[in-house]
């Protein structure tokens, strides 16, 4: 081990001399870095060496190299013609052999490789340009060799050859392995699509600007194929045919060739024409939907990038088809292609009233066809986010306030078959909310809208008879209920009453709602620091008219806390609700006397007494009052009931810390 090591050193020698020369660094310094580098390396000789061992190296090399080039910079700002030298990049050629020596100990680990790709992009330790996209592509071949199955090193491949190499014909190849190994991907189709419709438009740019009319498949198909990326056949690719895509391609063109005019096949037989109108992408597009049937979404995700690029109507109207004729029973698709026109519409332009106009007429035939709760709650989606992004044109905001007033009478005619609760959300209007609530009782949302316009007295009677027995784990129900209580006038008693409620309604749920849990009792603590001096609160589970304070909730708050009502309100979770760490936290915060202090921090570490985090918040209290054989005690009963001795000298090199910076 130490041979090699030694042999890693000595390849050093040039690069410090070289540092030395150029007055970058002194020899101390150089000695501290010679130190430092000398201790990793030790550090990758282990026999188990994680990832995290190389970053730090990493990090290490790449916090020198930044040093150096500031003080290049500031030594050389004059010397213009300053040449490189070899320690110029030796450096970054030290990280690239660290993180290939931590790939060859983790090949498996896709984010090692992720973040050497990364740093090989964003540095310049090679000596050219040239040199750094032969290592690129060299890096992605072997990554991908290793991890064939991930998307997004296929992807960053394509792309790299693509914009790095201008290399179309090479992106392309590598997106088609990729399909053959991933063929239910998502994210490889929609990317070889976009690419079919960018190297189109290259080309349909590039004829703009030279003015020609040539040939234009020979264009893409003839481009060099230096620089191609060199990957080794893989064990998981299928065997392949390229043949299928040109007959492919044939079959579209005879097809769409047999439903044109004279002049149109004319021009179609053009060489070049039918890929210049996006055959090629049609034919991706058909074979994503056959690889991947169901799912409309990935469709849409088809029509938006074909929004994207000019002159794709053929492109796009195949897309549009497709979700029409295979998805006519989807609520959501059916919305989509009410209005998808409107992507080519500005929202300054002329047209976009007779284009929202012609969406509400999809619309209306949509309805007629496909009349279900689901396409109404599209509809009137539809409707209220153009009322609201019309604020500025008070005849289109009318037109639509107006559609909406029509859909709920709609609505109103045909509940049973018609009303949701998205519906409802949308329209607000107070007998369809009324009507949402009893048929989705367990809808926050809805009891949330339908309180917020119903009177004070209506606000309680439906918070405590309806809604909040029908959602009680609907924190927004909770919110709405307490602020209400708190700003009514009624006194403090009776509120606290209120909070106790609804502590004991909640202890019934399960620990996902643990947060509401503590937000309920955070928020009761909050409300009790915050109430005037002479407010009082009593240690009862319910409200007794006969101990009812006269101070009302609402009178404006004292400039000092009430801390003795905080207190009360401390102990009356203790004894009614089951208190959460979050809880004692909040409390510890607040309390200003340091004996309370104590004896919540003493409750805090009982809530779970294998939670370190309680154990050190006491100990730091403890050393900050310098009560330390009162922290040493706390120490060992902290360290008797974490449950395993890695848990143990964890807590007592946190512990040792924490007596250091004392």
């Amino acid at each position: 081990m130490a041979e090699i090591v030694q042999y890693h050193l000595e390849q050093m020698v040039g690069e410090l001399e070289d540092l030395e020369r150029r007055k970058l660094f002194t020899k101390p310094e150089l000695k501290s870095i010679v130190k430092k580098r000398t201790k990793f390396e030790y550090g990758l000789r282990r026999r188990r060496v994680s990832r995290a061992d190389f970053l730090r190296y990493i990090e290490y090399e790449i916090n020198v190299d930044a040093l150096r080039r500031k003080r290049k910079h500031r030594t050389t700002a004059k010397d213009k013609a300053s040449k490189r030298t070899l320690s110029d990049y030796s450096i970054g050629r030290r990280i690239v052999s660290i993180f290939e020596r931590g790939l060859t100990r983790h090949p498996n680990d896709v984010a090692l490789w992720l973040q050497y790709i990364a740093f090989v992009k964003s540095s310049d330790h090679s000596e050219d340009g040239e040199a750094s996209t032969r290592a690129l592509s060299k890096i992605y071949a072997a990554a991908i060799t290793k991890h064939p199955y991930e998307a997004r090193l296929w992807i960053m491949a394509a792309g790299h050859e693509l914009d790095a190499s201008s290399n179309g014909g090479a992106a392309r190849l590598l997106l088609q392995r990729a399909l053959r190994v991933n063929p239910k991907d998502r994210a490889l189709w929609i990317e070889y699509f976009r690419l079919e419709l960018l190297l189109v438009e290259k080309i349909k740019a590039r004829r703009r600007v030279l003015g020609i009319d040539g040939q234009a498949r020979e264009e893409v198909n003839g481009e060099e194929e230096s620089g191609l990326i060199s990957l080794p056949a893989l064990d998981e690719e299928k065997e392949f045919d390229q043949r299928v895509e040109d007959q492919a391609m044939a079959k579209y063109a005879a097809v769409q060739a047999a439903e044109l005019s004279a002049e149109q096949r004319a021009a179609l037989a053009t060489p070049g024409n039918a890929y210049l109108q996006g055959a090629v992408a049609i034919i991706v597009f058909e074979q994503a939907i056959r690889a991947i049937p169901n799912d409309w979404e990935f469709r849409q995700e088809f029509a938006s990038v074909v929004a994207r690029f000019s002159d794709t109507h053929a492109v796009r109207q195949r897309v549009l088809d497709s979700i029409a004729a295979d998805f006519a029973d989807n609520a959501q698709a059916r919305s989509f292609l009410c209005v998808a026109h409107l992507s080519a519409v500005s929202s300054s332009s002329p047209q976009l009233v007779d284009a929202l106009r012609q969406a509400v007429a999809n619309y209306g035939q949509a309805l007629s066809d496909f009349d279900t709760p689901a396409m109404w709650a599209e509809y009137v989606r539809f409707l209220a986010q153009w009322r609201d992004v019309s604020a500025g044109e008070e005849s289109l905001r009318a037109y639509f306030a107006a559609l909406l007033k029509r859909a709920a009478a709609q609505v109103a005619e045909q509940k049973d078959s018609r009303l949701s609760e998205a519906v409802a959300l949308e329209l607000a209007d107070g007998d369809l909310l009324a009507e949402a609530t009893l048929r989705f009782p367990a809808s926050e949302a809805l009891w949330c809208k339908r309180l917020r316009a119903a009177s004070d007295d209506d606000v309680e009677r439906l918070c405590e008879s309806h809604a909040l027995p029908a959602a009680p784990h609907a924190q927004g129900l909770w919110d709405l209920w307490l602020s209400w209580a708190e700003r009514s006038g009624m006194p403090p008693a009776r509120v606290q009453a209120k909070y106790l409620a609804a502590f004991a309604r909640t202890s019934q749920l399960t620990s996902e709602h643990a947060e509401l849990k503590a937000y309920l009792q955070i928020r009761f603590v909050d409300w009790a620091w915050a109430l005037p001096a002479s407010a009082k609160l009593h240690d009862v589970s319910h409200y007794d008219e006969e101990e009812e304070e006269q101070v009302p909730c609402g009178s404006s708050a004292a400039a000092a806390p009430n801390v003795e009502a905080f207190r009360r309100a401390c102990q009356s979770v203790q004894r009614h609700a089951f208190p959460t760490p979050g809880f004692y936290r909040r409390c510890l915060g607040l309390e200003p006397d340091a004996r309370h202090k104590t004896t919540l921090h003493e409750f805090a570490c009982r809530v779970n007494e294998s939670d370190t985090r309680p154990w050190l918040a006491y100990l730091q209290f403890l050393v900050d009052e310098r009560r330390l054989d009162a922290a040493a005690s706390v120490f060992w009963r902290a360290s008797k009931a974490l449950p395993t001795d890695d848990d143990r000298e964890a807590f007592d090199a946190l512990y040792q810390e924490l007596l250091r910076k004392k």
